[in-house]
């Protein structure tokens, strides 16, 4: 593992920011790439003498799968998925007051119209596990997830949390919640129609999730 190069790929509202304060701990500041836009990673990464891009050990950021092709290096990837439901209901109430980009634009925007509007809300998490410019299927993100060491789930964060540790021999995992949407609305104060609209446009992640959390809980249990 110590040689591959490690890449979080930070799903949006799924735990990613208090994850990432974890994981950026094992690593000195020339060592990985912290939430660098692709563009500017590539060019910086190019210009780096070889024994430096040697130094380079882990990527994170809002990324898709096929991130590892800048690099030239052994890799494998994390990631962390959640109930696609709660996700989008998360994303909804914490964009619509999210400066600059969102908040002027959601300002007077219904839930229901941003169902239709961002596409992160739209099957968000498997286009991020399929890549930038694949078609999205189950079939395509199960292949990719044949690289991945895991997939933790939201709702067990800490038990996704002691499954990576134990995988990539983190030494301090204490956390604080970070980026908590605190304004949202319980599960059962968002009316029937808006789940429906949710589910209908994410009919792929919540498959996808069902096929990781089974496999999740499958691990769990060889632990």
């Amino acid at each position: 593992m110590g040689k591959k190069l490690i890449i979080f790929i930070h799903i949006p509202k799924t735990g990613g920011t208090t994850l990432n304060e974890i994981f950026k701990r094992s690593y000195a500041e020339n060592e990985i790439y912290d939430h660098v836009p692709v563009e500017v990673m590539n060019e910086h990464f190019n210009q780096l003498k070889e024994e430096n891009k040697k130094v380079i050990k882990a990527v994170s950021g809002h990324h898709f799968y096929g991130i590892h092709d800048l690099f030239s290096k052994p890799y494998t990837y994390f990631t962390m998925m959640r109930n696609p439901i709660e996700r989008v209901i998360s994303l909804y109430y914490f964009l619509k007051t999210y400066p600059g980009y969102y908040e002027e634009n959601m300002k007077n925007m219904s839930f229901e119209e941003y169902i239709d509007w961002d596409p992160q809300a739209k099957n968000g998490q498997i286009h991020q596990i399929c890549g930038l410019n694949s078609q999205l299927s189950l079939e395509k993100a199960k292949e990719n997830l044949g690289i991945f060491e895991l997939v933790g789930i939201t709702e067990l964060f800490n038990e996704s949390l002691l499954l990576l540790k134990n995988k990539f021999n983190w030494n301090n995992i204490v956390y604080v919640k970070k980026n908590v949407t605190k304004s949202r609305p319980r599960l059962s104060e968002v009316s029937t129609a808006i789940i429906k609209k949710i589910e209908k446009n994410n009919e792929l992640d919540i498959e996808l999730f069902e096929y990781i959390k089974s496999n999740f809980l499958r691990q769990l249990k060889d632990l």
